[in-house]
């Protein structure tokens, strides 16, 4: 299957370099891209610069703004009389499309979206959504290694290409393998309530078609997710007590792990 065209050519910073990146070292290059577009009057291009800043630092301050400042100045440059853009339209439709499964038809209509607007990001993604239920994530643009997907399309931010895989996971019913993505997309956005509903709603498919001995799961599950509705409604310090809670029954795992550095992070920025 053709991969989409390439999107907004977003920085992927770190891939492929073997060095180390922060999310404030992601959030500066991203925050000074947009910064730049904005100037040159380009918001739509600044608008993707800072909401991806916003998946580097979520609900920074001034990403924020940046963000909704530009989404603004893109409304502003429209007539208020003028019917929605043709590529609106297609958008709109791929997504009523995709709502209803109907995914050949979704493909098509995102397929003229991109035409009109070559490279943009959202058109892009959609597109990458669609070829990929399609496929039911069988194909190898969307490998069963998580680890290996980092390398899928350079432009595709982290957040993104997690759902799109997790949703590709439970269509082919591999539902152990769509906990691990929406697991992982929710380490991108820990406040994000589509991944979370889907993270749940996976592990529960997942429970019943192989239900895992409750002394293996149990524990670490119930203390992920009170770490992260924790994080959800910002009580950071209660946050991290619950995901050490979780390593100290799987220690040494990758996702605890992970969760524990995020929380630090924010922890640290509110210092």
């Amino acid at each position: 299957m053709a991969q989409a065209q390439t999107a907004l050519e977003l920085p992927a910073v770190g891939e492929g370099t073997g060095e180390q990146y922060s999310p404030e070292m992601e959030y500066d290059q991203y925050m000074r891209l947009g910064f730049a577009a904005e100037q040159q009057g380009d918001y739509q291009t600044a608008a993707q610069y800072f909401r991806a800043a916003l998946y580097a630092i979520p609900e920074d301050q001034e990403a924020t703004i940046a963000y909704w400042n530009a989404r603004n100045a893109m409304q502003e440059s429209r007539s208020p009389e003028a019917p929605a853009p043709l590529f609106d339209q297609y958008m709109n439709a791929g997504y009523d499309a995709t709502e209803q499964g109907d995914y050949s038809t979704a493909l098509e209509q995102f397929q003229q979206a991109l035409a009109i607007r070559p490279g943009d990001y959202y058109a892009s993604q959609a597109l990458r959504n669609v070829q990929t239920y399609l496929s039911r994530g069988t194909q190898p643009d969307s490998p069963d290694d998580v680890s290996n997907t980092y390398f899928i399309y350079a432009s595709e931010l982290p957040y993104d290409r997690y759902m799109r895989l997790g949703y590709a996971a439970s269509q082919r019913e591999d539902y152990r393998s769509a906990v691990d993505y929406f697991r992982s997309a929710l380490y991108e956005r820990p406040n994000d309530r589509t991944a979370t509903i889907a993270y749940w709603n996976a592990v529960e498919a997942a429970n019943a078609v192989a239900p895992v001995a409750p002394s293996a799961a149990e524990p670490y599950d119930r203390f992920m997710r009170l770490g992260y509705d924790a994080t959800q409604r910002e009580d950071y310090s209660a946050a991290l007590s619950f995901f050490e809670n979780a390593l100290s029954e799987r220690p040494d795992d990758g996702y605890a792990i992970q969760a524990i550095r995020n929380v630090e992070t924010y922890l640290s920025q509110e210092q």
